[in-house]
């Protein structure tokens, strides 16, 4: 895809990393955890679940209304990918943890993630490093800007 170069090339970058490239993210995303018969919503959960965490905590890190957290939680305790736990720090309360089971798809889950999606190699190697730095000064700016 050519990308024409406008008088202000910062909104047409912007416009490019907005729509096109989250569009293909998210659609690389949602097949990958498709592959582990999972939605998007349950994959990114899983994902969450490296230790065991409160729905409330959740539901913050995600962003999503605390209803949608137990929607999920239900229909992958029903799998048998989680249990809900007592907190040992707070008996009113009750984690989420992976089951062996859950741990095992996380970790095929990691797996399927971890490799670089396709259309990355339309770059030759040196343009694939010349991007990576690019970026990286790009977010490492961000990571320290105060806010």
């Amino acid at each position: 895809m050519a990308v024409k170069v406008e008088p202000k090339p910062t909104e047409a970058l912007w416009k490019l990393l907005r729509d096109d490239a989250f569009a293909s993210l998210r659609e690389d995303f949602t097949a990958r955890v498709a592959e582990c018969s999972l939605s998007m919503s349950q994959g990114k959960l899983i994902r969450e679940l490296a230790k065991p965490q409160s729905q409330r905590e959740l539901a913050r890190r995600l962003h999503y209304d605390p209803s949608n957290i137990t929607a999920l939680a239900d229909s992958l305790e029903a799998r048998g990918l989680l249990e809900r736990r007592t907190d040992a720090s707070d008996r009113r309360f009750r984690l989420l943890a992976l089951t062996p089971e859950g741990e095992r798809l996380r970790a095929s889950l990691e797996e399927l993630l971890a490799r670089p999606p396709y259309f990355l190699d339309r770059l030759t190697l040196a343009e694939q490093k010349q991007l990576l730095q690019l970026l990286a000064k790009i977010f490492e700016t961000e990571r320290r800007r105060p806010r």
